[in-house]
């Protein structure tokens, strides 16, 4: 949990990351929290994989549980996504900062973002105890080296210290190294990762809390939940900065 100091200091006066009008501890300003994190939350949408729902066919009304048609169809290992933002302008220029341009603080953002997300769900919805450890998704040795850092890792250690939980890194681990996802379409990055990750320990039969920095396709969420679930996790949920628009899935993008 946070120390007395950091709970001070984020009550100390800051600039909004995004607008530089004022703002406390590094978050959000109150508006551009309602216009960029907010619109995650209000607009119905697949507990599994974030796409919106449509109203009349999808989401007659709110239910424990609402998955659309393709994770009915075919359902993912995990049994949520919670996600901060959209990875769409502008909050994407925050993502690029962090990633690219070792912003570490901005750590600390998208996980106070992701925390207060998951804690406005019902957990007891998903017959789910609370999360007994936090597993950040591996970078590669390329990534590792451009960046110095692994943004997954830097928002899973900010989460633990948030929530208590327990900070597991060696649970999951990379078979192999990937093609660079960034240039690869829909039906390449689901080739790109199979079999990517694996947990080579006897878990206990936790929850865990699976943290990526942006899900896309979901493909590495996918992966990476498999493996904990081969290994004895009770079940998976998946938290992320932010999450792709399907609109965008489709094509080669950063």
């Amino acid at each position: 949990m946070y120390s007395i100091r950091a709970k001070v200091l984020r009550k100390l006066p800051s600039a909004c990351p995004l607008c530089g009008l004022s703002a406390r501890g590094g978050d959000l300003c109150r508006g551009c929290s309602q216009d960029f994190v907010g619109c995650v939350r209000r607009q119905p949408r697949c507990d599994v994989c974030l796409d919106p729902l449509q109203a009349s066919i999808e989401y007659p009304r709110r239910q424990p549980e609402v998955h659309c048609a393709r994770c009915r169809e075919v359902a993912p290992p995990h049994a949520c996504l919670v996600a901060a933002i959209d990875y769409a302008y502008p909050g994407d220029l925050l993502i690029q900062r962090f990633k690219e341009g070792g912003r570490l603080a901005y750590a600390g953002l998208f996980a106070r973002l992701i925390w207060d997300a998951w804690k406005a769900r019902e957990p007891a919805s998903l017959h789910a105890p609370s999360l007994g450890a936090l597993v950040p998704i591996p970078a590669s040795q390329q990534a590792l080296g451009r960046r110095g850092f692994n943004p997954a890792g830097e928002l899973a250690c900010e989460l633990a210290r948030l929530s208590g939980c327990s900070l597991k890194r060696e649970w999951l681990s990379r078979t192999r190294e990937s093609t660079h996802q960034k240039t690869l379409d829909l039906a390449a990055r689901h080739q790109s990762v199979q079999g990517l990750y694996v947990c080579k320990h006897v878990l206990p039969g936790i929850w865990v809390g699976l943290v990526d920095d942006v899900v896309t396709t979901g493909s590495t969420v996918r992966t990476a939940a498999l493996a904990l679930r081969h290994a004895g996790a009770a079940g998976v949920v998946a938290l992320a900065a932010a999450h792709t628009p399907r609109a965008w899935q489709n094509g080669a993008y950063d």
